[in-house]
């Protein structure tokens, strides 16, 4: 049963707690909270028994490939891959997401990288997600006014591919929470949405996108008290775009299968909830700003999650946050490890070409470029584009004269371009505007 003592007091440490005077004191306090989980948990877990005793940097760097080939041995209960799928695929093609396996409640990610993640939380742990989850994204207006009991409750609209026992643990009477299937198309919610309208509407960004769009047009009359995107990467168009529909500071919560990683600050950056998951940088590049994470969440017992390294790449933050806090804040999302395109330097090094001035690019290239996609394929980028009050063939001599200046200025050999038809993609897959299907070779031999 849900305890509703434990979730208020994870959002009362989450929102007035874990004052650190400075990262050290942080660190430090950080550091004795992991050595005493890997003391209590470690050997809970058969994967792990070999390791225990051992300190953090003792232990393996694992990946999603790695947890699912050792599924069990991963998970305290002892439940098997085929168990847990069996469960959520089920509840996938249903709709039904109630069911558990043993008290433990059983998610099913979209498999982003090409690979489905599962993951298994107890009725502690979903707790603890709500507490932290409320703290975190809440505002101090909205916060007010779900702690007042002579006001209305707060409407929340979320917008998932799959529910799950996770996501509606949120609800209680003074907070609703209202699931809306990506399996149907946005045009399909727009009555329902306009009947009850929703304080906090939470929705990966091309959704938010599509929302503004019909805001704009007048076909979507919500005035929501805040916008919180999640799932996918922010686009920075995207942005422009909410945040101007519905006049609000668009949010962002970096929530993974492995755990709800960050949140933005009032300050509007993302900070990673280091109070609950150290997180080791692997630096992509040489002036250690973009960084893949080794997440150790040493909250979650049920299901461990100790050095997993995600496929994320993240853009460290310049100095200190405004908000005041000292965890590690973010300047950008940028996307997966798979959003890098790759070329040969002049001297026929491998040479990584990151998301962020691509988007500039394209941005630079031409404002009747609606949406676009990349793929690269070995020396081969394949380009879609979606263009309006333009001539599709302007757009493309534009995209082409970019990217070469691009690749010029980084010194990279310039790719050949392959402009195809347009296409939508599948309702429930996520965006992937940017993505290296196969790097280019070197000296014939694929890298």
């Amino acid at each position: 049963m849900r305890s509703v003592a434990r979730i208020a007091a994870t959002f009362a440490r989450a929102r007035w707690g874990y004052r650190f005077a400075n990262r050290d004191q942080l660190l430090s306090w950080q550091q004795q909270r992991v050595n005493r989980f890997l003391d209590t948990h470690l050997e809970r877990a058969t994967f792990y028994r070999e390791y225990t005793g051992g300190r953090l940097r003792d232990l393996p760097i694992v990946d999603k490939a790695t947890m699912l080939a050792n599924f069990d041995g991963f998970n305290v209960a002892s439940i098997t891959l085929d168990r847990a799928i069996s469960v959520a695929e089920a509840a996938e093609r249903t709709r039904d997401f109630a069911p558990t396996i043993d008290g433990l409640t059983v998610g099913l990610s979209s498999g982003t990288s090409g690979t489905r993640g599962v993951f298994l939380v107890s009725a502690e742990e979903r707790d603890r997600w709500v507490g932290l989850t409320l703290a975190r994204v809440l505002t101090p207006a909205t916060l007010r006014r779900l702690l007042d009991p002579t006001r209305q409750p707060i409407r929340v609209a979320f917008f998932l591919r799959a529910n799950s026992n996770l996501y509606e643990s949120l609800g209680s009477r003074r907070l609703r929470f209202a699931f809306y299937d990506l399996i149907e198309p946005t045009s399909a919610h727009v009555q329902r949405l306009n009947e009850i309208p929703p304080d906090v509407l939470v929705a990966p960004p091309t959704v938010l996108r599509r929302l503004a769009e019909m805001s704009v047009e007048r076909q979507l009359r919500i005035a929501p008290r805040q916008v919180v995107s999640v799932a996918e990467v922010v686009e920075p168009d995207d942005r422009v775009l909410i945040e101007k529909a519905f006049g609000l500071p668009l949010q962002e919560v970096y929530q993974a299968t492995e755990g709800f990683l960050g949140a933005s600050c009032p300050a509007g950056r993302v900070h990673l909830n280091e109070e609950f998951v150290h997180v080791e940088p692997e630096w992509l590049d040489g002036e250690q700003r973009r960084f893949r994470p080794i997440v150790t969440d040493f909250t979650r017992t049920t299901q461990l999650v100790v050095r997993y390294r995600l496929d994320d790449v993240l853009l460290d933050a310049t100095g200190p946050c405004a908000c005041g806090r000292v965890t590690r804040s973010l300047d950008a999302i940028e996307g997966r490890i798979d959003d890098v395109l790759w070329s040969l330097s002049l001297r026929g090094e491998d040479t990584p070409i990151f998301p962020d001035v691509i988007r500039r690019s394209m941005t630079l290239a031409s404002a009747g470029i609606r949406e676009y996609r990349i793929e690269q394929r070995g020396e081969t980028w394949h380009l879609r584009l979606d263009v309006r009050d333009v001539a599709e063939n302007t757009a493309a001599a534009a995209v082409q004269r970019e990217i070469e200046a691009l690749c010029d200025r980084l010194g990279v050999q310039r790719p050949v371009l392959r402009f195809e038809s347009w296409r939508e993609d599948a309702a429930l897959e996520k965006r992937r505007r940017i993505r290296c299907l196969e790097k280019p070779s070197r000296h014939g031999v694929a890298v």
